[in-house]
């Protein structure tokens, strides 16, 4: 019994030892930057913004698609609004409104516009 609950410490300690390391060499590596409109027009590259822009719509889409289930209507007309007729002029009024709000989250900026289209 002794025995197992020292191997069980023993575990436990290498587990939190992994931790610790983990979370103090992220601390000097990383720097707190906002993740707002300005960062994701000025500082991601073209893939990463589309990544990003593509990551927030299906956030938005699946939040809806969750408040109306199973009614997959309101999810739909987001996953039409970015990607179906008509999206390269949607796309240029997002980038313009993040432009001028460029301090300001991508979520709720594409919300906005996505609200016109789709309801709330």
């Amino acid at each position: 019994m002794r025995v197992n609950s020292s191997l069980k410490l023993r575990k436990y300690q290498q587990l939190i030892l992994i931790i610790l390391i983990t979370v103090l060499s992220s601390v000097g590596a990383a720097h707190a930057r906002d993740l707002n409109a300005g960062f994701v027009l000025n500082e991601m590259n073209a893939d990463q913004r589309t990544g990003y822009l593509f990551g927030v719509v299906e956030g938005l889409a699946y939040a809806r698609f969750l408040r109306d289930k199973p009614d997959q209507t309101g999810m739909n007309c987001i996953y039409d609004w970015y990607h179906g007729a008509g999206s390269d002029q949607r796309q240029a009024k997002a980038k313009a409104l993040m432009q001028r709000h460029a301090d300001k989250p991508v979520g709720p900026l594409l919300y906005v516009l996505i609200k016109k289209e789709c309801g709330a």
